[in-house]
């Protein structure tokens, strides 16, 4: 049913670290997972039930700790097929030691936990993708999808968890992820005082003003919800400090200390704290040298130019996707010299095609890449050239063939693109890299840096990356991957369960 994963050394400076750790905090304690997305993904293969690995960024992320430790793992199902594996109970997963739990709340609850207030409301709040004098309006029909929609598939997860928990011969350590459980940890500290807690939120935590656009209900609850955790954990400085000033403005009797990352509240201290997420280096150079990337290296041979800017982007509003293309063409009109020698290749992947909003967006999309096209394409030669499909491989031999990686998100809790990129590239890419997204922090010091609305500032950019000469490239693809190799994606887990083990 499951195909089995082949055991890989792990490369990492830091995996030494992460095995001491793991046999440390799991050693007489449980650990409980909860996210929306498992880590399987179940379908049918000729009407039978078969399973593979789950896509979701989670899964990914905590692959390292679940090769060590049994992680029991709860999660909601997705699918007709996930729902059928979930009949049976407990997932035991012979790929890795632990297993998994798929809840099965009603069609109608998950879809308003999911469609109505995880995505749009919360997403694109978290976002800044409202525009307050118009939208949201939350009316009767959101209220309803809150009440009965995400606290009702919220309190589920809790309820699952507690299962697993009261098994467990020591208190467990439970990590949850994003913004669709807000809520779970109020209802499963109020069981179990003495578990360890800890809330990784991937997106970006907007200020306090942004936030109140919300009902007061509706973000004070998430607030105490959260302040059930032991550590509520971000990408970045910026969002942790908007998470302590949401705190304050929206909880009175938060004690909230800025300088130490704290908030006492409801009897109970939370640390907030700042882990930015990297990607697994090893594994990613594996699959740029497999087979699958060498051809796709060759197919794409045809489509690029002499020089290529890249971007690799799920099509959603929050990645900028169409200011990029409006900056290509500043430099097409400023630059006629150029056509016929740059070409800007997009990888697309579809993302929310259900939303209104996201059908709209994408629209824009290719009809200004269409026109860009016939406006400018000459000889056979077409200026930009996008693939909207789902083929990560694709995309990585992309990045390996570009001269220009252009990352540009409007707010982005990561983007691990901007850190992929430079260690898969063969030509010393140049990084032109918005101060919105969250991996600026950390690659600000080798990258071009734009501001996600300038595109006069971002054409600049374009033009001056394909100029660089062969020497500062080189020299910045250096600098870009000293700091991803050593900022690594065990490195990212090492520094969570370091702070576990001091609360255990």
């Amino acid at each position: 049913m499951f195909g089995q994963r082949q055991a890989m050394p792990d490369t990492s400076p830091h995996r030494e670290r992460l095995l001491e750790l793991c046999g440390e905090l799991f050693r007489d304690r449980r650990l409980l997972i909860a996210s929306n997305r498992g880590p399987l993904e179940f379908y049918y293969d000729n009407g039978r039930l078969a399973a593979r690995r789950g896509s979701g960024g989670v899964v990914t992320a905590l692959a390292a700790v679940t090769e060590y430790v049994p992680a029991f793992w709860v999660a909601a199902a997705l699918s007709d097929a996930d729902r059928e594996a979930a009949r049976a109970g407990l997932i035991t997963r012979p790929d890795r030691p632990g297993a998994l739990r798929l809840l099965t709340p009603s069609r109608r609850a998950y879809r308003l936990y999911y469609d109505r207030v995880a995505n749009p409301l919360l997403w694109f709040l978290q976002h800044y993708m409202w525009f307050s004098p118009y939208t949201p309006n939350i009316g009767p029909v959101l209220h309803r999808a809150w009440r009965e929609g995400y606290r009702a598939v919220n309190r589920l997860f809790a309820e699952a968890l507690a299962e697993l928990a009261a098994e467990s011969r020591e208190p467990p350590i439970v990590m949850f992820h994003d913004y669709h459980l807000y809520l779970a940890p109020g209802w499963f500290r109020a069981r179990f005082r003495r578990a360890i807690l800890h809330h990784f939120i991937h997106i970006p935590w907007p200020e306090p003003a942004y936030w109140a656009l919300l009902p007061a209900e509706f973000r004070a609850e998430i607030c105490a919800s959260l302040l059930a955790n032991d550590i509520v954990g971000f990408h970045t400085i910026q969002s942790a400090r908007n998470f302590l000033a949401t705190c304050q403005a929206f909880l009175p009797e938060a004690e909230v200390d800025f300088r130490a990352g704290t908030v006492w509240y409801n009897e109970h201290l939370t640390w907030v704290r700042c882990y930015p997420i990297s990607i697994d280096v090893q594994n990613l150079r594996r699959l740029a040298a497999s087979e699958e990337v060498e051809r796709y290296i060759a197919e794409l041979e045809p489509v690029f130019g002499p020089q290529t800017i890249v971007r690799v982007d799920r099509l959603e509003l929050s990645k900028n996707i169409l200011r990029g293309f409006q900056a290509f063409e500043l430099l097409l009109r400023r630059r006629p010299d150029l056509h016929g020698r740059v070409k800007f290749v997009a990888f697309l992947v579809p993302s929310r095609t259900g939303i209104r909003a996201y059908q709209e967006y994408a629209g824009k999309v290719f009809r200004f890449a269409d026109r860009l096209n016939r406006r400018y394409g000459r000889n056979g030669w077409r200026p930009v050239h996008i693939f909207y499909e789902n083929n990560y491989p694709r995309a990585i031999a992309g990045m390996a063939r570009a001269d220009v990686l252009l990352v540009n998100p409007v707010a982005d809790g990561m983007n691990l693109v901007a850190k992929e990129g430079p260690i898969v590239s063969r030509r010393n890419l140049v990084l032109i890299l918005s101060e919105s997204a969250g991996a600026y922090d950390q690659l600000k010091s080798a990258c071009l840096s734009v501001a996600a609305a300038d595109i006069e500032g971002t054409a600049r950019a374009l033009e001056e990356a394909l100029a660089m000469p062969s020497a500062e490239r080189a020299e910045r693809i250096a600098r870009l991957r000293a700091i991803i190799e050593d900022q690594d994606l065990t490195w990212w887990l090492v520094r969570q369960l370091e702070d576990l083990q001091k609360l255990a």
